[in-house]
């Protein structure tokens, strides 16, 4: 990542703070975008220039999964589950979020259904794009499987950032393979 690409990063993660302590300390209903960018010591328009509203400001960036870097995904022969894994778990090596702003972007999407809806609108928009790599690894003639999959696999990956979240000793380096094993739990249940 060049230095441009972490200060874009930087000044986006300083914007979702301010959104996040915001909201924690007045409520989501009283957080304005105007207070958020004052808080962040960014105009308003640097604001939206990230973030369309303040939910997505708390939120923070949606996960994107890169369709021409999935490729070795695609052609892989390994087992499911473990590239499943690999897959998912780089998501958070990309950008790691902070374990500190994670639990208070929790608390605040607990207090507040509207950002629950939100976060399960990205997980899902999540899904879909890896339904479509796992369409294009299992065959068209798996959509239904492909699907289902990439429905488990996502909420495999929200499970282990539950639990990063939580166990201070759980790395970031350890979000894959914390992935294939909540896929490996299921799949032996289905057995």
């Amino acid at each position: 990542m060049d230095l441009r690409q972490r200060r874009r990063l930087q000044t986006a993660r300083d914007i979702q703070m301010a959104a996040v302590t915001l909201a924690l300390r007045h409520g989501l209903d009283c957080t304005t975008t105007d207070a958020i960018a004052k808080e962040a010591a960014v105009s308003t328009r640097t604001f939206f220039n990230y973030y369309p509203n303040k939910e997505a400001a708390i939120l923070g960036e949606a996960l994107k999964i890169d369709m021409a870097g999935a490729e070795w995904f695609i052609g892989s022969t390994a087992p499911l589950p473990e590239d499943l894994g690999l897959l998912l778990g780089r998501l958070y090596q990309v950008a790691p979020v902070e374990r500190a702003l994670l639990m208070k972007i929790l608390e605040v999407v607990e207090e507040n259904p509207s950002l629950r809806d939100m976060f399960h609108v990205r997980g899902k928009a999540t899904a879909d794009v890896l339904a479509d790599i796992l369409t294009a690894r299992l065959g068209e003639d798996r959509q239904i499987e492909a699907r289902l999959l990439s429905d488990l696999a996502v909420r495999a990956l929200t499970e282990a950032v539950l639990n990063w979240a939580k166990d201070r000793d759980m790395r970031l380096d350890d979000m894959s393979a914390v992935i294939t094993d909540n896929l490996r739990r299921v799949a032996r249940v289905m057995t």
